[in-house]
């Protein structure tokens, strides 16, 4: 490692330093080059702008002065000074070649050409005893017109012999500092592969599982503090190891008791009535307990990985629910829907869902179910016995209707052979009995209308044109009653299917109600809207749910009227049974107008709610589907 450590070293230095030798004489070279063209250019323009004068009076021996005293430094070669036509005026070294052109070389051309100054290099071999510097300056009149040219020959032998000087100082520097420098890797290597050798063992030793190792700390430098720092590590590293283990057996407890409790969850789930499947946040499938796959009629492992649309389609309400939880990630309850399997049964079921969170991230949904057909089957027996209940009653009712008419009509049959002959007891009779038969008569005609089923004759109808024929008929009712009418409808309202004479009595009954229940007068109202019906309608009304299902186009319309008045309403403990024939709360009547009011508005597909408070009014809603889809 010493001898690998010990090259690379040396490599990196020799390199470094023979690049920093290579700058500096590069450098070194360039500022002498540049030190000897700026005299160059001094030299020239300063014999151009002395040499002016005399050159534009055509004083000859001037000239001749001027580039003679240039000449006589060293360097310089020679000095010439050019006509504009490019005839010579002086040269410092042949003096009777006045007048004459020098040779046409592009070294003279582009001096008398130039307009600047400028220096140009020649070669060895082109005129000279070496390379040199021919720098030439342009000398102009006052108006800025061109009258000659200087030209200066300079001498490089000085440079070169002082860039030799320099090179050969830079490469003695360097030799000496390249040995030095080796030395010195040398020795840094050898202090570094030591402390780095022991730290290899070091490490070698930890990978057996020795903890206990420790590197001998032998300098005090950065080496010494890595070696602490690892010899702290390593007594660390011991610690957690320690810590680990003991971390370790108590994880295996808890997987025993994850297991466990995942067992306990297994057959809680088995165990579980109700249906539950798993979906991740995308739509896919991810669990379902035996309950779901036995009430879907399907298998978990040929649904695990899909998207839920292959269960249920987008447009049955089950995928309407899920696809809105995912979306809100809201809880949904829905009392009850339908479910249709790939068998074909249709499955009613009860439905619930809830997210899946673990600290704080929502990743998952899960979807609750129940198999509502022993409910319904349970419910149907419990309808079939309301309804032995409710004949038991009506029976009672009819009975006690029926008597006090039959007491009437046996006291007088029993005083026909005393007063036949009678005349006033005749007619009495006739009268009384008549009525009598004729009431028993109009209470059975009541009960057959609640009992059997008329056959309805509907046709598209205005529901408001019904409604104001219903207020119309008990407008002289209200006058004597001192009721005043408020009717709050919209012009425009849909069709509906329904028997006009049959909807007009069941309005009838409720209209004439409100009327009676305010012996002293009062406010009757009948408000008439349009009721969208959409998701909503057969969700639980909690206000999860409803903002749940608050973005759904409604996509039918039912037609809800309401009779509302301020009458003295109706105890709660009565409301339930109002709708049972012979029930009332009025001191007349045979209770059989609600009853068959509930029997018309249920024929037609609707529904009928009662509220009210005491003292306060009691209030009507009836409910009817639309003939037509509404968008």
């Amino acid at each position: 490692m010493k001898r690998k450590l010990s090259f690379a070293f040396a490599v990196l230095v020799l390199g470094l330093l023979i690049s920093l030798l290579l700058v500096i004489e590069n450098r070194y070279r360039t500022s002498i080059e540049a030190q000897v063209e700026k005299r160059g250019t001094t030299i020239a323009e300063h014999l151009a702008a002395v040499s002016r004068n005399s050159l534009m009076t055509y004083n000859w021996t001037a000239l001749a002065q001027d580039v003679k005293n240039v000449s006589r430094d060293a360097d310089v070669l020679y000095a010439i000074i050019l006509q504009l036509d490019g005839k010579l005026a002086a040269h410092s070294e042949h003096s009777a070649v006045r007048g004459e052109f020098l040779p046409p070389d592009p070294v003279n051309q582009k001096a008398i050409e130039s307009h600047r100054t400028l220096t140009q290099y020649v070669p060895r071999g082109l005129g000279g005893p070496g390379d040199y510097y021919d720098v030439a300056a342009p000398i102009f009149a006052p108006d800025e017109q061109k009258w000659g040219t200087v030209r200066v020959g300079l001498s490089l032998q000085d440079m070169r012999a002082e860039i030799r000087t320099t090179r050969l100082w830079i490469v003695l520097v360097g030799g000496i500092g390249g040995v030095l420098s080796l030395l010195a890797v040398t020795w840094l290597a050898g202090r570094i592969a030591a402390p780095i050798q022991d730290l290899t063992e070091g490490t070698q030793a930890i990978a057996r599982g020795e903890l206990q190792h420790v590197i001998p700390v032998r300098t005090q430098d950065e080496i010494a503090v890595l070696a602490r720092n690892f010899n702290h590590m390593t007594s660390e590293v011991g610690k957690h190891r320690t810590a680990l283990e003991k971390t370790n057996r108590e994880l295996d407890q808890k997987v025993n008791e994850l297991s466990v409790m995942a067992n306990y969850n297994a057959t809680i789930l088995a165990s579980m009535t109700s249906g539950l499947m798993t979906l991740d946040l995308d739509g896919l499938f991810e669990a379902m307990n035996e309950t779901a796959e036995t009430i879907l009629g399907v298998r978990l492992s040929t649904l695990k990985g899909c998207h839920y649309s292959q269960l249920v389609s987008a447009d049955s309400l089950f995928g309407q629910v899920i696809e809105r939880a995912l979306q809100s990630q809201a809880p949904i309850n829905v009392p009850q829907l339908e479910f249709i399997r790939f068998d074909g049964l249709a499955v009613p079921l009860r439905l619930r869902t809830a997210m899946r969170h673990d600290q704080g991230q929502t990743f998952g949904l899960l979807v609750i179910f129940e198999d509502l057909s022993p409910v319904q089957e349970l419910e149907r027996r419990l309808r079939h016995a309301d309804r032995l209940a409710t004949v038991g009653q009506v029976t009672a009712g009819l009975a006690h209707e029926i008597k006090n008419p039959l007491t009437s009509v046996r006291a007088f049959v029993q005083l026909v052979r005393q007063k036949h002959n009678d005349a006033k007891f005749i007619e009495q009779f006739d009268r009384i009995v008549l009525h009598e038969v004729d009431r028993i008569n109009s209470i059975i005609e009541e009960l057959l209308d609640v009992t059997r089923s008329r056959p309805l004759q509907p046709r598209p109808m205005d529901i408001l044109d019904l409604l104001g024929r219903v207020a119309e008929a008990h407008t002289e009712m209200m006058v004597q009653q001192s009721v005043s009418l408020e009717t709050d409808w919209s012009p425009m309202m849909p069709t509906i299917n329904a028997d006009p004479e049959q909807l007009q009595r069941a309005f009838g009954n409720l209209v004439l109600n409100a009327i009676e229940a305010m012996p002293e007068g009062g406010d009757l109202g009948i408000v008439c809207r349009t009721a969208p019906k959409s998701i909503t309608d057969i969700m639980s009304s909690d206000a999860a749910a409803t903002r749940a299902a608050a973005d759904y186009e409604p996509y039918t319309a039912d037609v809800e009227v309401t009779v509302r008045d301020t009458g003295v309403g109706i105890p709660p403990e009565q409301l339930d049974d109002l709708f049972t024939p012979f029930f009332t709360t009025k001191r007349k009547g045979t209770g059989l107008g609600l009853a068959l009011t509930h029997k018309i508005i249920e024929e037609h597909g609707g529904s009928i709610q009662i509220a009210s408070e005491l003292k306060k009014g009691t209030a009507v809603t009836v409910r009817l589907p639309a003939a037509a889809t509404v968008s």
